[in-house]
């Protein structure tokens, strides 16, 4: 379900952000869409004094209690708030570029989601470019993540 009405949504749990000047992105998968989860994660990914543009999940009520400016956009009647100009454009389409990708995966492996989003944080990093100079990159970030055995 969405917002706890209509059809059960199957599926992961995603909560993500994006940093408009730099364009840098994360995204996780959550177990749930809790304060405390959610909390958590802002403040791993994102530096107090902030601004945060969310829609209007009450979990993110806290956020300006936390240290950062918090902006809303109330969805249900509006894609951008007439009187502050917040917008949750970027990340929408950073969603939707996401779930087209993963619709040209053919082998979706359980519990592999994870890895999915990491791979397109990390091409979109590299503006989407497989160069050799890239690929070497890539291979060192997954040898420091998974260092090889000898």
């Amino acid at each position: 379900m969405r917002y706890g009405r209509g059809k059960r949504v199957k599926g992961s749990w995603v909560f993500g952000g994006i940093q408009r000047e730099s364009r840098k992105s994360f995204f996780r998968v959550v177990a749930n869409r809790t304060k405390k989860e959610l909390l958590a994660l802002i403040r791993e990914w994102i530096l107090p004094g902030s601004t945060i543009i969310s829609d209007c999940w009450r979990s993110y009520n806290c956020l300006s209690d936390e240290g950062y400016i918090h902006l809303r956009v109330n969805h249900s009647l509006t894609f951008k708030d007439p009187e502050t100009g917040a917008h949750a454009n970027s990340i929408e389409g950073t969603w939707s570029a996401i779930k087209r990708g993963l619709k040209n995966h053919t082998a979706h492996v359980e519990g592999q989601f994870d890895s999915y989003l990491a791979e397109y944080m990390w091409r979109r990093s590299n503006e989407h470019k497989m160069i050799d100079a890239n690929f070497e990159d890539y291979i060192k970030a997954i040898a420091s993540v998974y260092p090889p055995h000898e």
